[in-house]
């Protein structure tokens, strides 16, 4: 998907997500030590790794859910409708289905970081969504890589088990 494209649909589906409570996330997966394949291999092939990447990674997307290319080395990932666990489980999931590609130039195995970010109502704005996922595969690369990391989260209230204070039943025996 085009860049202009991708922040269109993020755009929406980011204000529809902030509306409803419905939840999205964007994941940043970047190809561990780019550069390298760049100096080692060329532009031209590096780029197709990643094109090969991205190819591999879009039948798993859902319809609602959109990719392009973000940066070097990088691809982004709008997940919309989508909970906290279920944005790592698909981070996971990315990363690997990385390892088992075969295209790699002499046999060398394709890792990828991933930062995920959920959206909290902190992030007024989809840049600030942008920021967290980028932090959060910083955070993945001074890891070592190949692994997947999540900006903060704002964990949920839900009331304890049991009956609440004010329930007047009495307890079952």
């Amino acid at each position: 998907m085009a860049p202009s494209r991708f922040m269109e649909l993020a755009e929406r589906e980011w204000a529809r997500a902030r509306r409803y409570g419905s939840g999205a996330a964007l994941l940043v997966v970047e190809i561990d030590r780019y550069a390298r394949l760049v100096e080692r291999h060329g532009r031209a092939a590096a780029e197709a790794m990643r094109t090969a990447l991205a190819r591999d990674i879009a039948p798993t997307l859902r319809a609602a859910d959109a990719m392009t290319e973000h940066g070097e080395g990088q691809l982004a990932v709008f997940l919309a409708h989508a909970d906290a666990l279920g944005s790592l489980d698909v981070a996971e999931r990315i990363r690997e289905r990385a390892e088992l590609l075969e295209i790699a130039p002499r046999g060398e195995t394709l890792r990828v970081s991933i930062g995920v970010a959920h959206l909290r109502a902190a992030h007024l704005h989809l840049q600030a969504l942008v920021e967290d996922a980028g932090d959060a595969v910083a955070a993945a690369r001074q890891a070592g890589g190949n692994c997947v990391r999540a900006a903060p989260v704002e964990v949920s209230r839900f009331p304890a088990p049991g009956p609440r204070r004010d329930d007047q039943r009495a307890p079952k025996r």
